[in-house]
């Protein structure tokens, strides 16, 4: 995927970094070009110094081909502003911001755009939030690799399934993530839209397992 990263603070460049080491086209926006320092010599993506919600410097990031944005900068305001352009004026689907203050997440849940708490989330969930109907793979299990871990979030296609209708014998739900939490399901559990599922599955099982899920 092609992300954008607003704010380049601790959090802000942990991600880039992360997603770059995952083969993502990154491109970083932040203010002060000294703070791209803490991505260091390896890091080779896009940065840009502007203002976030400067249509020039949301362009120059290359917004237009952007899969996806994450607004990380330490105020609720500038994030906010940032995600409701992205989504309003470039439509992106996938915006994620990082809130200060958890009072105001339905506002931001209620405008399409995720939340990141600062207190109870960090990169490892803005990965989550980004990984929308891709398969990740989390781990290969075995000598000759032939079985995954994978998390994927589900989509309104399988909403009101249930766990017996996605397990057969190539692949099998193993966890879901749901309200930011964690359970092993029984076969009876019902899947909804945005739970994250975490599958163990056959390496060369992968398409039968996104035709179920339509994606």
């Amino acid at each position: 995927m092609k992300i954008i990263i607003v704010g380049c603070g601790k959090f802000g460049s942990a991600l880039a970094l992360e997603l770059y080491k995952k083969g993502h086209t990154i491109s970083v926006i932040d203010q002060n070009k000294d703070a791209f320092y803490r991505l260091g010599i390896d890091f080779n993506g896009n940065l840009v110094v502007g203002n976030a919600f400067d249509k020039k410097t949301l362009e120059e990031a290359e917004i237009e081909y952007a899969d996806a944005l994450v607004a990380a900068t330490a105020k609720d305001e500038i994030n906010a502003l940032t995600a409701k352009i992205a989504k309003d004026v470039y439509y992106l689907k996938n915006v994620v911001a990082r809130l200060y203050n958890p009072r105001k997440a339905k506002i931001f849940e209620s405008l399409g755009i995720k939340v990141i708490s600062t207190t109870g989330f960090g990169v490892g969930r803005a990965i989550e939030l980004l990984s929308f109907s891709m398969f990740d793979s989390l781990s290969l299990i075995g000598g000759d690799a032939s079985t995954e871990i994978i998390r994927i979030r589900a989509t309104s296609n399988v909403e009101g399934m249930k766990v017996k209708e996605l397990n057969c014998n190539e692949f099998k739900v193993i966890d879901i993530v749901r309200n930011n939490t964690s359970f092993i399901p029984d076969d009876e559990e019902e899947i909804f839209t945005n739970d994250i599922l975490y599958f163990v599955i056959k390496t060369n099982e992968k398409r039968k397992l996104k035709i179920i899920l339509g994606i």
